[in-house]
């Protein structure tokens, strides 16, 4: 098989990622709800439905790309990439990117593009230490003090904000 080697061929896994550039926002939505609160809810699991809603009104979905430079040895006349396997990962051909240097407009490179899918953002984290904040937050204390004089019914309540 004829083969046609080609040098310094840049090869890129681009993914989407859900992120939140300030999570004030959504610990702002969770304070204005917690006047909501009422002794017949479970509070950690409302509190967390608010962070998911308040999430999925603020996050951004923006694309992520890692680019690499390889040598290649390409079979003649032909684009047989299919997929990339890195890392111990396969991904799938997506497109190809040609960037044509405005400077030098003789000069030109192909991006060979894999999709690396959707990587979304992980919210327990963000609903512990929403959590935390919340503990030491003088208006929850006062609301749980008032519908919830003798502490919290719910034992997952108690456990994670009375201990």
């Amino acid at each position: 098989m004829n083969q046609n080697r080609v040098d310094h061929v840049r090869v890129g896994i681009s993914m989407e990622k859900e992120i939140i550039k300030d999570k004030n926002l959504i610990f702002n939505d969770v304070k204005k709800n917690i006047k909501e609160l009422n002794n017949g809810l479970i509070v950690h699991t409302t509190i967390s439905n608010w962070i998911r809603q308040s999430f999925d009104k603020h996050k951004q979905v923006v694309q992520d790309e890692k680019v690499v430079l390889v040598d290649l040895n390409l079979p003649r006349n032909e684009c047989p990439i299919d997929e990339l396997e890195c890392e111990g990962k396969i991904y799938p051909f997506s497109k190809t990117r040609l960037t044509v240097n405005k400077n030098h407009s003789d000069y030109a490179f192909i991006t060979y593009i894999f999709d690396g899918g959707k990587k979304e953002f992980v919210l327990e984290p963000l609903v512990e230490e929403c959590i935390e904040i919340l503990k030491k937050d003088e208006e929850f204390a006062a609301i749980k003090k008032r519908k919830w004089p003798e502490g919290f019914t719910n034992e997952w309540d108690k456990k994670i904000f009375e201990e």
